[in-house]
């Protein structure tokens, strides 16, 4: 309504002076002239009419006696002389004004007797139930009449005709007069707006042209004021403003120049400091170079001698003639040690995200067991302060993902070790659940959960700040280093997530503590979730920590297991007196609480069949359980536990190693630190693969040449150290490759044994000649498939790797990239390979589904579909089939961006994107078979 109105005053120009003076003054007096012309017209007309018909009833009333005499004597002699005699009579009407016929008429409208103006005509008819009519028009004059006393039975009426010109005259009059007052008023109205514009308008339109005219060369012009009264002293005031404008514009110019000669000033001042700045760079560069050096030669030293820790504590578990004690010494060293290792790689971590230079690897791994194994290494500090620790893993979570499981359980170490540290008494509880999942990937939500002493709010803005804690004093109650929230942060960050806080009083009053989570995302092969069957076993269970109880409940309801939960001792006790129990298909879970040893005694004084106990594996005596032929269930429980519980398999059981001795290997291990080549001997020994040492780059290709010149089988594999004195890892490795140069069809895999913690470090490594990068401390399962990985027909014979790349060079990198796909599997060629057969493998099915969609015209599932392709091929080298996915999806989804629906040409252009993905999806097939045959 507005736009219409602004078009409508622009139209009539009702925006400027001219036309709103006369929308304000000549429209209102129009509007009010002519109702009152209409009035005084309608007026006047009344009046008029009124007087004629006063003036006919007048008439009537003079002559209606002798019209009843002469209707009377007509009655009695109807003779022509009468009726002359009467109209002689009646001659006398004629004398009075405006009367043009009379007549006597009865009440049919019949003619007794008539004079005047057509008195021969038609009568038109009138009412008959009063003494008097009129007026009744009738060729443009009118009838009055009024009723006779006649003694007959049918009335007579005295009728007379009114010529109607005078009143038509009169009406005129009135309109003529009416024309020349309304002329009369607008004259004098157009010499008010004469007076009104020159004394107003138009001296306002000067002033607009003179303001129009003005600009900054123009202000000091003198402006001509002509007008008079408050114009005058408008004009006069502008005229001012314009003068104080020019001197103010005067002064900025002045300012600005000496402005623009300060800046010149500081711009050649800056110039200087600059180069002062480039001096400090290059000063901040070279301490930072100096910085990475420092860090490179610190994460050697600290990590070396822990790699001969781990190693020989590896070798000690593997006894088989130590007692229970010795085992538990062992395993809490081995858990201390690997906590001094997460310490260190706290500080190296940070400096590595701090330069940018923190990557992410990516290999599957197993979850649940990643989880347990951080809470399992972080038991014994929770058993010193009896804290109950309970983990939950939802059903819905995948059991093996594709992921970074150090640093996953590097944030969780984090997380786990800070409530258990600011945890004085309670229960700290793990869940790990599915936040959203999508095909080939998802999001977890792992938390932590604690009954601490919670933050306050000062504590929770630094939370997640470097080198913040929540109590920084010197008699400071708990330690740390302050860096594990804010690494935590960057890698969370890394793996596409999220992390935060939350209050427990926040979501319940009576709650205390606080929970950290954080959600990651994960890449995960599509599996079917199999629980075990123990349908015939039996279960009774009393668990005093309500969480631990719940998740027990939970894991035995999956496993079909009959499950028998009581809520005391006493309960327990009353249950083992009044059922009958099976002994071999039943077990008894009890908590470990007070007097272990005088509750198996009161147990088995009525139940000798399994039992075990829950507890701590510091707090549980091993001798004791086996004098009362009980079996330990540590804490906190892991469904694998359990399983082997019900399975009834031994507590400890040797890790199973692949025996290599069929393959008969020699391994050359070349470290200047005597103990790890101890360690990686014993180690390899183990796996009965024999091993040659030396501890420099020179006695290794000094046992190199010998060996050649011996003409003997060169070694399979060579550990390299890096950092060494007189020649390093790196020298050592590029003389080998020289050495083989020289030699045909000859090429060792070499691995970097090393402790530098740099991210960019393996691809100086491997630039230089080096196969594989291996971080110390090396655990026996790395060692295994190092062996297996570069020992297989794959490695040992270069020329079908080379093979391999020459094929994928000869190849369109647009249709398939293969070092692409190599780099985004975390450089290794194997899970490439799967990769791609996966993504090949899954062709005919997905376009199988879209063609159906298509055809269905589902085009939201289609998008699904699409978006699910367009992320599996993320993984893979092919970019061209990466955008063609990706603009289809592009395309299928502005249907429901911009809300509407499919039309022909929506449905052509589908089909079209559809045979271009064909004839891509053809090309990657070829591609892929050409590499891979």
């Amino acid at each position: 309504m507005s736009n219409f109105n602004n078009k409508l005053f622009k139209r009539l120009k009702l925006n400027h002076a001219y036309g709103q003076l006369i929308a304000l003054i000549f429209v209102p007096i129009v509007v009010l002239a002519s109702v009152g012309s209409a009035l005084v017209l309608t007026e006047t007309s009344n009046s008029a009419k009124s007087e004629q018909k006063f003036a006919a009833n007048a008439v009537l009333n003079r002559y209606k006696f002798t019209a009843e005499k002469l209707t009377l004597a007509l009655e009695r002699n109807p003779s022509i002389a009468q009726q002359d005699r009467a109209k002689s009579i009646l001659q006398s009407m004629f004398n009075e004004k405006y009367v043009l016929s009379v007549a006597i008429l009865d009440q049919h409208q019949k003619k007794h007797l008539g004079l005047g103006y057509n008195i021969d005509r038609e009568w038109p008819k009138f009412p008959t139930n009063g003494a008097f009519f009129g007026p009744i028009q009738t060729e443009h004059n009118n009838l009055y009449g009024m009723r006779l006393n006649t003694p007959s039975n049918h009335p007579k009426w005295l009728v007379i005709e009114l010529d109607n010109q005078p009143l038509e005259i009169s009406q005129y009059r009135v309109f003529v007069v009416l024309i020349t007052t309304g002329l009369l008023t607008l004259l004098l109205l157009l010499l008010c707006l004469n007076f009104y514009s020159r004394r107003w308008i138009a001296p306002m339109y000067e002033i607009r042209m003179q303001l129009q005219r003005l600009n900054a060369d123009t202000l000091d012009q003198h402006m001509v004021i002509n007008s008079t009264g408050e114009l005058r002293l408008l004009q006069r005031d502008i005229a001012n403003v314009v003068k104080r404008l020019h001197f103010s514009f005067l002064e900025l110019k002045e300012h600005t120049e000496q402005t623009e000669d300060d800046l010149r000033r500081t711009l050649d001042t800056l110039e200087v400091q600059n180069i002062t700045y480039k001096q400090a760079r290059d000063q901040a560069i070279s301490s930072n170079q100096a910085k990475s050096v420092f860090l490179a030669n610190i994460s050697h030293e600290l990590r070396t001698p822990l790699n001969s820790i781990d190693g020989f504590i590896h070798l000690l578990l593997r006894q088989d003639n130590l007692s229970n004690d010795q085992s538990l010494y062992l395993q809490t060293i081995r858990k201390s040690s690997a906590h001094l290792l997460a310490l260190i790689n706290d500080v190296l971590d940070f400096s590595k995200i701090d330069a940018g230079k923190l990557e992410l690897e990516t290999a599957p791994f197993d979850l649940e067991e990643a989880i347990f194994d951080v809470m399992d290494m972080l038991s014994p500090l929770a058993a010193q302060k009896q804290i109950d620790m309970a983990f939950y893993f939802a059903d819905t979570v995948p059991k093996h993902v594709i992921g970074d499981a150090l640093r996953v359980k590097q944030i969780l170490t984090n997380l786990i070790s800070n409530a258990i540290k600011f945890t004085p008494d309670g229960e700290i509880i793990v869940r790990a659940r599915m936040e959203h999942d999508d095909i080939g990937q998802c999001l977890l939500h792992f938390s932590v959960q604690d009954s601490g002493i919670g933050l306050s709010g000062t504590d929770r803005k630094r939370l997640f700040e470097s080198f913040s804690q929540g109590d920084a004093s010197v008699t400071r109650q708990f330690g740390g280093t302050g860096l594990g929230l804010a690494i935590s942060k960057q890698l969370v960050n890394l793996m596409h997530g999220q992390i935060g806080f939350e209050d427990n009083q926040e979501r319940a009053p009576t709650e205390k503590g606080s929970t950290f989570w954080f959600t990651a995302q994960f890449m995960v092969d599509e599996e079917e979730i199999v629980h075990p069957d123990f349908s015939d076993m039996h279960v009774i269970s009393y668990l005093a920590h309500p969480a631990t109880a719940n998740v027990l409940r939970h894991y035995l309801e999956n496993y079909q297991v009959e499950h028998l939960e009581t809520q005391s001792i006493l309960d327990l006790f009353s249950r083992l007196n009044s059922n009958h129990i099976d002994p071999e298909n039943t077990w008894l879970i009890v908590d470990h609480s007070g007097d272990t040893e005088a509750l198996l005694k009161e147990i088995r004084g009525r139940y000798q069949g399994h039992i075990a106990v829950y507890g701590y594996q510091m707090a549980l005596d091993l001798n004791m359980l086996n004098e009362y032929k009980a079996r330990p269930l540590y804490q906190p429980l892991s469904r694998t536990s359990l399983i082997h519980l019900l399975e009834n398999k031994p507590m400890f059981e040797a890790e199973p190693h692949d025996d290599l001795k069929e393959l008969n290997l020699h391994v050359l291990a070349v470290d200047d630190h005597l103990p790890n080549l101890i360690v990686l001997e014993a180690l390899l020994g183990e796996i009965n693969v024999k091993t040659t040492k030396a501890q420099s780059g020179q006695e290794a290709l000094q046992i190199l040449q010998d060996r050649i010149q011996q003409g003997a089988k060169p070694f399979d594999l060579i550990f390299m150290d890096i950092q060494m004195p007189v020649m390093s890892g790196i020298d050592t490795t590029r003389a080998i490759r020289s050495l083989e140069s020289t030699l045909d069809g000859l090429k060792m895999p070499i691995i970097a044994l090393t402790a530098h913690a740099l991210a960019d470090e393996k691809q100086k490594l491997l630039k230089v000649g080096m196969d594989d990068y291996v971080t110390k401390p090396i655990q026996m399962d790395q060692i295994i498939q190092i062996l297996t990985h570069w020992t297989s027909d794959t490695f040992i014979q270069p020329s079908k790797a080379q093979e391999k790349v020459t094929k994928a060079d000869n190849i369109d990198p647009s249709i398939l990239n293969w070092k692409q796909s190599v780099q985004l599997a975390a450089n290794k060629e194997d899970l490439a390979q799967d990769l791609i057969k996966m993504l090949v493998d899954s062709f005919p099915t997905e376009l199988g589904e879209i063609e159906q969609l298509i055809e269905l015209e589902d085009f939201p599932q289609l998008e699904h579909v699409l978006h699910r392709l367009y992320g599996a091929t993320r993984y893979v080298g092919t970019p061209k089939l990466q955008q063609v996915t990706g603009d289809f999806e592009q395309f299928v989804s502005t249907l429901r961006k911009e809300r509407r629906k499919a039309d022909d040409s929506f449905i052509q252009e589908t089909l079209d994107r559809l045979n271009e993905l064909q004839d891509v999806i053809h090309d990657v097939e070829q591609a892929v078979k050409q590499v891979l045959s």
